[in-house]
């Protein structure tokens, strides 16, 4: 179902940390009509109320908002980034291994890399909404995710 005039409402926000330290916030709005959800992330320190907004990402045509958690070495911060794929669309990230650089999200959603179809190593692709009302910290490898989201839903 689409809709021409997109009623969001607020669904919850992911926060990234290394340790104690507040990185950014991921944050995801769902439509209450159609389902399209919207989400953004945010920068600590003084933004607007819609910087760090992207556009929306269909639930019906298989679009969904992933967080992609990089292991970090050398000049390589570890960060976390918001990306929208489907299944089958290839997803280039700056990662500290080279052949974890390119990945191919799968049909179940789960994300292998693209030369040999193995999980990635210093990477940890987690989808949105299943780890909204929750936090991750990049302090360790492989990154604590916590949720409050009930174990049924969560697909990490």
């Amino acid at each position: 179902m689409t809709c021409e005039s997109h009623d969001y409402v607020y669904v919850g926000a992911f926060n990234v940390f290394i340790e104690e330290e507040l990185l950014k916030v991921i944050e995801a709005w769902r439509c209450r009509v159609c389902g399209t959800v919207l989400a953004g992330e945010r920068q600590m320190g003084p933004i607007s109320s819609t910087e760090g907004m992207r556009g929306p990402a269909s639930q019906e045509s298989g679009e969904r908002w992933m967080v992609v958690a990089r292991q970090g070495r050398g000049s390589l911060p570890p960060d976390a980034i918001l990306i929208k794929a489907s299944p089958g669309s290839r997803v280039r990230v700056e990662s500290i291994e080279l052949h974890d650089s390119s990945l191919v999200v799968k049909d179940d959603l789960s994300v292998v890399r693209e030369v040999d179809g193995e999980p990635p190593t210093t990477v940890r692709v987690y989808e949105l909404l299943s780890v909204l009302k929750g936090y991750i910290d990049l302090s360790v490898w492989p990154p604590k995710v916590f949720t409050l989201q009930a174990k049924q839903q969560r697909q990490l």
